[in-house]
Order: structure tokens, then sequence, then C-alpha cells
């Protein structure tokens, strides 16, 4: 049921079909129970009659009002062509009439003006009190204006009658309107793609039995059974069965990923050839799916410097044109009758209508930010888009970046009990995040040690982890972490320690060294083929690691890293990354706690699908899984989109700078002037459409 009031809003409020901001009055409608404001009882007809809000919505209004006018602004060239040149004596009338004629077009041209011109003036009028005109000011201008002194002149019985030039413009410039609201709808296409693809349902297991209940309602820690041909409805690791799965929508990638007890699956993906149960790790709100869909909706509403740059030209240039029209009426004036002053003058008013100026660069960003997201790249905004396409140095975290993230025990050395160390050291380590922590809890669990109880646990970012251990009813401060915590902590590194080909992790209780164990990680796949495509687009790298100086060095020769940085902490990660910003836009790729002070602070921070939450809401990008490859893409398709914005712009600044220069030498009418500016908008969006059509990610 469609509930229609009158409101009275004293803040301003954006209409929910054509997405245009307005102040006191408006409609509100109750659909499905809820409340929807639109700006006047049009755009509510038209969201009754389409059932679309949104872009979708607004191409609808457009529609409705293109077709309305359309088929008005025919009947009315129709009439017009018999009012020239004597035309009604064609037809075998009498030059009486012409009045007639003449009134006719008036009542045509009516319904035109109310219901297809009045948006347009409406908000001309709201931005004349601050005289900051968008091209809506330009519309209503030329088109009422044309049409009040065709009426002046019907009821004055002057000559110059131009209603066909004020219907035709007002149609023309819809048709324009049109074309970009679906263009818009069409950059949309991934967020409602993933919004419909992920179920609303989920087969729930618990003591045995299986139920079906609301996605929405399971929550983390719940296991459920997806079975093969279903998609995944939320987050979750795999703990039972093996199967291969789709995740071409999230990372697009056509080759299916193996799946296995221990691997991470995704909302939305679709199970192929087995059935699983899932381990829940995110509620629906919180899922990869539904983190994707929040930044696109935050990146297509955000304007990048290259946007507001053009929004300030613009509010330079419409008063300009304003100005040049009133200078052209004037100059015509001296040369030639009122009526053809008038015509020039409104020519351009029409061809200057800046619609290709204010869709450059906002399309192109749309299409490009949905793309990337396709292709497993999300975005957070076209500011940071923009950033990307001008990189110039690119540094890179090492632990869970360049390597798996997933290392290895390969050596252990205990001053004591071997297996009490490793219990000790792992019942800390098992309240870390940190892929070393992980890795010693997974070694202590294939040696099937018990964990003990602790307390008053301390992660201590770029360090380690601290906290008080039980052990036969006494309780004892265990440290865990690299050899700077074990001097902050007072704890003596001793001589006959064995060598260690990696990373070293030391553990200590009493202020005494107990134990110390090696790991060693692999390198991502593909990392030095990522590192070696930065080199060939002229872009430096760098590594920066809290880990040894052995083992990053081993690390950056391994994927071909010349300059890298060891034994770094958060903030001496922070003022690294801030001495290389200064040789130009740097760009941070890391993963961890420890990463985000980096991540947030670099011109562009970029972060794995693997990630920690934190790192995620610190970086401008995030890559769903583990494809580093996806960064030198990601740098060439900025560049293409900032490239395609610039085309973009030059061809809108071109075409009005000609397209004036024609208007005031009276060598264009309004109406080819307005078909001239459909034109312009349509080559603009066939041009960022290619952006579409790109190359998927991959090394050259």
């Amino acid at each position: 049921m469609n509930n229609q009031r009158n409101i009275g809003l004293s803040e301003t409020q954006i209409c929910a079909q054509c997405g245009l901001p307005y102040g006191k009055g408006g409609v509100t409608s109750q659909v499905d129970g809820k409340p929807l404001h639109f700006c006047c009882y049009g755009c509510s007809f038209t969201s009754t009659l389409t059932g679309e809000q949104g872009d979708a919505g607004t191409a609808g209004l457009f529609l409705a009002r293109l077709g309305f006018a359309a088929f008005l602004s025919m009947n009315i060239m129709a009439v017009s062509w018999m009012t020239y040149d004597k035309g009604w004596a064609t037809f075998g009338l009498e030059p009486e009439a012409l009045l007639y004629l003449e009134k006719l077009l008036f009542v045509l041209s009516i319904p035109i003006m109310l219901f297809v011109g009045t948006p347009y003036l409406r908000n001309g009028w709201r931005e004349l009190p601050s005289f900051r005109f968008s091209t809506d000011s330009l519309i209503a201008l030329g088109s009422f204006t044309a049409f009040g002194v065709s009426s002046y002149q019907v009821f004055t019985g002057g000559g110059g009658i131009y209603f066909d030039t004020a219907t035709t413009t007002l149609v023309l410039v819809t048709a324009g309107r049109y074309i970009e609201a679906t263009a818009k709808v069409r950059t949309s296409n991934a967020i409602r793609k993933l919004i419909d693809l992920q179920p609303e349902t989920a087969r729930v297991v618990h003591n045995g039995t299986e139920s079906i209940v609301l996605s929405k309602e399971v929550d983390v820690g719940e296991q459920i059974k997806v079975l093969p041909g279903e998609r995944m409805p939320l987050d979750g690791v795999v703990e039972e069965g093996r199967t291969s799965i789709n995740e071409a929508i999230l990372t697009g990638e056509s080759v299916p990923a193996a799946k296995h007890p221990g691997s991470r699956v995704f909302a939305a993906t679709i199970n192929i050839d087995g059935a699983i149960v899932v381990n829940v790790t995110a509620r629906q709100r919180e899922c990869v799916h539904a983190q994707i869909v929040r930044l696109m909706e935050e990146a297509q509403r955000t304007r990048s410097p290259i946007q507001q740059t053009v929004d300030r030209i613009s509010g330079i240039f419409i008063p300009a044109v304003i100005g040049i029209a009133a200078l052209t009426f004037a100059g015509w004036m001296i040369a030639a009758p009122f009526e053809e002053a008038l015509l020039h003058a409104l020519t351009v008013l029409v061809v200057a209508c800046p619609c290709a100026l204010g869709i450059g660069a906002p399309l192109a960003s749309a299409i490009g930010i949905g793309h990337a997201a396709e292709q497993g790249v999300l975005i957070r905004s076209t500011e940071a888009m923009e950033n990307v396409a001008h990189t110039k140095l690119v540094a890179f975290d090492k632990t869970g970046t360049l390597t798996r993230g997933e290392p290895s025990v390969s050596t252990v050395w205990a001053s004591g009990d071997v297996r009490m160390m490793l219990s000790m050291g792992a019942s800390v380590g098992k309240n870390s995040e940190h892929s070393l922590s992980k890795a010693l809890v997974r070694y202590a669990e294939e040696l099937q040690l018990p964990f003990l109880a602790v307390s008053d646990v301390r992660v201590i970012p770029g360090l380690g982890v601290a906290g008080n251990v039980e052990v036969h009813g006494k309780w004892l401060n265990v440290v865990v972490g690299n050899e700077e915590l074990m001097i902050q902590q007072n704890i003596v590194l001793r001589e006959e320690l064995p060598a260690i080909d990696g990373t070293c992790v030391y553990v200590g209780w009493d202020g005494a060294l107990q134990g110390s164990i090696g790991l060693r990680d692999s390198l991502r796949r593909l990392a030095a083929e990522t590192v070696a495509e930065l080199h060939a687009m002229k872009l430096e790298t760098y590594l920066l690691s809290g880990d040894s100086n052995g083992a990053t060095q081993s690390v950056a020769a391994a994927v071909g890293i010349e300059a890298a940085f060891a034994k770094l902490l958060p903030d001496g990660k922070l003022g690294k990354i801030r001495s290389l910003s200064s040789a130009g836009a740097l760009m941070m790729v890391g993963d961890g706690i420890n990463d985000a002070p980096s991540l947030a602070a670099a011109d562009i921070g970029v972060t794995l699908g693997s990630a920690t939450d934190i790192a995620k809401e610190s970086a401008d990008v995030t890559i769903i899984g583990d494809h580093l490859e996806k960064i030198p893409w990601l740098i060439h398709f900025s560049r293409r989109v900032l490239s395609t914005i610039r085309w973009n712009l030059v061809w809108a600044f071109g075409y009005n700078a000609v397209g004036i220069a024609f208007a005031v030498a009276g060598l264009l009418e309004p109406i080819l002037a307005a078909i001239a500016m459909v034109v312009s908008s349509l080559f603009i969006i066939v041009n960022s459409r290619r952006l579409a059509r790109s190359v998927k990610p991959g090394l050259s």
C-alpha cells in the first residue's frame, strides 16, 4: 500500500526517486511500511509506477519524462512547421489560422514545461541566492526564456515564437540525462549481483540435526552445511569435507579453488563438488561479501580531487556562460532584430550546458571502481583510485604479505624441558593473531602438547606477546617474542643458542631465557614476479619488516628487492613511510596489526584479503585472496582510469569552447546545439564504458 501525504521539512532532504536535494515541502510515501521522501508528486508517482528507487528509479523518472515530452514535442514541431514560411497554406488554411496555430503551440507546450521543465527551474531558483549555478540553471534559463518570450508574442500579436526550441531543448536534455542515468545503473550491476547472490538462508548443524534458518540469524561459531551446487551463505573455515569452490565473483579467478579442513570460504561463492561443514567466522553483515557492498557504495559516493577541481571550474564556468549569453544578445541587438539576437543568446546557453563536463570524471571513476571490484580489488574511494595512479614507490611488509604468513617450526632449543617450554609458549601465543604465534600453536597441536591456563595476556605490536601461565598451581609471567622484547623484559640472551636460518622467537620467564624457536616462511605465489613487474613499470620497491635482519634480507633477495629495512617496530615503520613519501607517492602493502599505522599514513594503503580487520580498516584498497599480481594491474588500471577522465574533460572543454564560439557567431541554432550537447555526453559515456572491458589482472 502506498499512502501519500505532504511534508514540511526544515532540513535538506534527498529525493528517493530522482536523487536531487530539496528543502521545505515534498511528499512522503509509505511503501511496505517504510517511509520514502520525494521532492514532488511526480517523483512519488514515478516510484509507484516503476517500483524502483535510487539509480534505477532516476532512470525510470527520466524515461517517463522523456516519453511524455517526446510525444507532445513531435506534435509541437509538426504544428510549428505549419507556421514557418506560410506552411499553413500547404493545408489550405487562411492566414487567420496562424493565430490559432500559435495558441495551440502554447497549449501543447505548457504540459512539457510543467512536467519536464519545472524540476530544472526549481533547482535553478534554489541556486540563485548563493550564485552557485549548475547545469540546471542554464537549462531552465534557456528553455523558460524561449517559452516566456514566445508566450508574450502570442498574446500581444508579435512575431517570432520559439515553442519548438523551448520544448525540444528539454526533450534532448532529458534524453541525455536518461542516457547518463542508465550508464550509472550499469555501473551498479556489480553491487546488485553481489547482493542477490548471497543466500538468505543457511543449513545450520546442531548436535547432528540440520535446520534451515535465516542467514542473518546465524552467529559466529555455529556450524553450517553446504551441499554441492549451493552458494556459501556466510564466511567461515571448513571443518569437515573436501570440495572445490568457484570464487570468481570475489576474486575474478575462473579456476575453482580446492578447499579442505582449515581452508577459508566466503559468502556468495559456489560450492561445486563436495558437501562440507563450515565453522562460521563472521555474521552476515560482517562477511567479505557485505564489506564489498559497503566499500563500493562508499566509493561511488565520494569525489576525487580531480572531480572537486571540475566542480570548482563549473562554478566559475556557468556564470561566465550566462555573461557571454547576455553579451551575445546585446551585440546582436546592434545588427539584427530582437528575435534573432534572442535566438543566438539562447543557443549560447544550450550549447554551453556542461553536461559532458559534469559526468566526465564521476562516470569513469564509478565504472573503474565497479570493474576493479569484479576482479577482486576493492577500492574504498575515487580519491584512492586517483592516488594509486600517481604511485611512484611501493613498500611491502614481509610476513603475511610477500611471504605466505604461515611459517613452520624448523629449529627448537630449550634450557630445560623442551615440551614444557613449547607448551608454555604456545599457551600464551594462542591469544595472538600473529602468524608466528599461530605457527607455534600449530606445532604444539601436532605434538599433542597440553595448553595451560593463562591470564592477563598482552599483545605487544611488533615485539611479541606476554601473559601469566599456571604451572603446577604457580603463576609464571611468560614472554614470547623477538630479541627487542627480551631486552625490554631484562632477559639476557645466551651465546650458545643455535644458528637460525629464518625468524627466531624467544621464550622466557623468571627473568631468564628458557628457549628459542626457529621458524621459516615460504614466499607467496608470484611474489618475485610481482616485484619484477613493478620494476618494469619504473617503480621503486622497499621491504619493511619487524623481523631480524637475516630473515628480512633473505626474503628481499628472493623477490628482487634491493632496499630492505629490518627490526622496525610500528613507529619505526611509520617513520620510514613518512621519510620515503617525500620522494613521491608511496603505496604501502601490508596485512598485520603492526602495519595499520603505516597503511593509514601512506599515500595509498593496500592490504590482502587475509589481513587483520584493523589493517583492512586502515587500507584504501583490499585485494581479495593472496593475489599479489593484482598490485601492478591495479596501478596500471588506475592510470588508465585517470587517463580516460582527462580525455573526457579535454573533450568536454573543447566541445564547449567550439560550441560557444559557433553560437556567438550565429552559426548554430538552439535545436542543433541541444543535439550536439547530447552527442557530446554520449561520446563520454561510450569512452568511459571502455574501462569495463579491461583485461583481467595478471602479469605481462
